[in-house]
């Protein structure tokens, strides 16, 4: 028959052993002797055995608790002492490959800014940054890619774990040379749009929070996959775009949306849910948090 002994309890059954009594041992764990006694109960039950006996000196072991003591002693204390020892983790001697996937549009800006950083604590390890792709998160899960930087998507699943970086506004954007500074004229134009891999690959995410009447106003004209490309058809020609402002210079001119629409955007850092209290990912964290 299996054995399903309570690991909690293992410790008043030590301090009784110990003190022989059932007062003190309720004084050093901070119960009532009913409490403790309940204890008793349960563990006698567990070990099918009296485990003690009550006699004018206190309680004294049975002889089968005498035969187990010292076996159960040392693999109980062992098994305190895995579960209190602190993960030693040294960055300076970390040797393996870190892999870090990046959003495109995000990727110069972390890279430079970040690489310093990695140097400084992980001197012998290698680096390996990349682009965010549509098999970025499967990659995540199969341990291929260490952790990530993307917008931050409420539809991914709960097995990745997502940390805000720094919190954006999309906004939509003319060059200043077209001399257009409001919606009505700019919804004449055509849009640029930006295919965003993770993040808006099958829907339009603008048109979702635009009201009712305005869902129709923007039409775009060509796609691209990459910010500095759009960037640059917007500056050439007449054309809109939507993107954060942190991308923006002070060549375009930003143009209020309708009835006040603000669109927020959220840059998140991304790693397995089971990889989030890792020493690693919490210092990749720490650093990456540090670029923004």
């Amino acid at each position: 028959m299996e054995n399903k002994v309570n690991l909690n309890l293992i410790n008043t059954l030590i301090l009784l052993k110990k003190h022989r009594s059932m007062r003190t041992v309720a004084k050093v764990l901070g119960k009532s002797e009913s409490a403790v006694s309940k204890d008793l109960s349960k563990l006698r039950n567990e070990f099918s055995d009296s485990l003690f006996i009550k006699t004018q000196n206190g309680f004294e072991a049975t002889h089968y608790l005498d035969e187990i003591y010292d076996d159960l002693e040392s693999a109980y204390f062992q098994l305190v002492n895995v579960v209190n020892k602190p993960i030693e983790f040294q960055p300076h001697l970390y040797q393996d490959l870190i892999t870090i996937a990046i959003a495109d549009a995000e990727y110069d800006h972390i890279v430079s800014h970040l690489y310093p950083k990695l140097m400084k604590h992980f001197p012998k390890a290698k680096f390996n940054f990349v682009t965010w792709k549509q098999e970025s998160l499967e990659n995540l899960l199969q341990g291929n890619i260490d952790c990530g930087v993307h917008l931050q998507n409420d539809s991914y699943s709960k097995d990745f774990y997502q940390k805000t970086l720094k919190v954006d506004q999309i906004v939509t954007a003319v060059h200043k040379q077209f001399g257009i500074t409001q919606w009505q004229e700019t919804k004449q134009l055509p849009f640029v749009f930006i295919d965003v891999p993770g993040w808006n690959e099958f829907s339009y995410r603008f048109e979702d929070i635009l009201p009712k009447e305005h869902k129709q106003d923007i039409t775009y004209c060509v796609r691209v996959d990459k910010l500095a490309s759009a960037l640059s058809i917007a500056a050439n020609s007449r054309t809109a775009i939507q993107c954060p402002t942190r991308y923006l210079d002070d060549n375009f001119s930003v143009i209020p949306y309708p009835k006040g629409v603000s669109f927020d955007v959220a840059y998140s850092f991304y790693c397995l849910q089971t990889k989030r209290h890792s020493p690693l990912i919490q210092l990749l964290h720490q650093l990456i948090n540090e670029c923004y």
